[in-house]
């Protein structure tokens, strides 16, 4: 899952919005030095990420990609995901996606300073871009993918899947309304602790 569907699934399991972004961004040993909630909202995080990476479906659509290198697959299925999720919001929530950086943005700002610079970049720019509901749209989508391209030492690897993306887009709109469902039940019955 990529920012939007933690985030989201943050709010329905009730684990923390920081714990559950910052998880990819945190090592083991300083994971242990943050606050008790944060590090069950990085549990949450991984047990999304397993939970959806070794989902039968997951796992036929990533290897359905003959383009680029499979492996690199899920990045782009992550994406993907928060795209279809951008354009079901109002059919998985009474709460407008606009309104919903209103429940998230406080926890991720009071919490800002305990992630590395990368993650305070991603906050500060959640904060002041508000562009998650721009990856609804195949334009942000490709802004979202080309930035991990320039950032990322793989980064190239993924350029067959930015040329793809209309009909990646196409492709996953099955994989996201039989799986999703299924995320947001496993979330919302799995153990507070994780």
């Amino acid at each position: 899952m990529n920012y939007l569907a933690h985030l989201h699934l943050a709010k329905l399991s009730q684990t923390s919005f920081s714990g559950n972004l910052m998880a990819d961004f945190c090592k083991g040993s300083q994971i242990k030095k943050l606050p008790e909630s944060l590090q069950i909202g990085i549990k949450m995080h991984q047990f999304v990420d397993k939970t959806l990476d070794s989902h039968a479906l997951s796992v036929q659509f990533r290897a359905e990609q003959k383009i680029g290198r499979r492996r690199f697959a899920g990045i782009v299925q992550d994406l993907l995901m928060d795209y279809w999720l951008v354009n079901r919001w109002d059919e998985l929530n009474s709460q407008g996606l606009n309104d919903f950086y209103a429940h998230f943005l406080p926890d991720l700002n009071a919490h800002s300073y305990l992630g590395n610079e990368k993650y305070q970049r991603l906050v500060l720019s959640l904060d002041r871009e508000r562009w998650l509901v721009n990856l609804g749209t195949l334009k942000g989508l490709e802004r979202a993918l080309n930035s991990i391209i320039q950032s990322w030492r793989h980064g190239e690897q993924l350029l067959p899947f930015y040329h793809a993306l209309p009909e990646l887009i196409e492709a996953s709109e099955a994989l996201f309304d039989q799986v999703y469902p299924e995320m947001i039940f496993a979330v919302e019955n799995c153990p507070s602790h994780v």
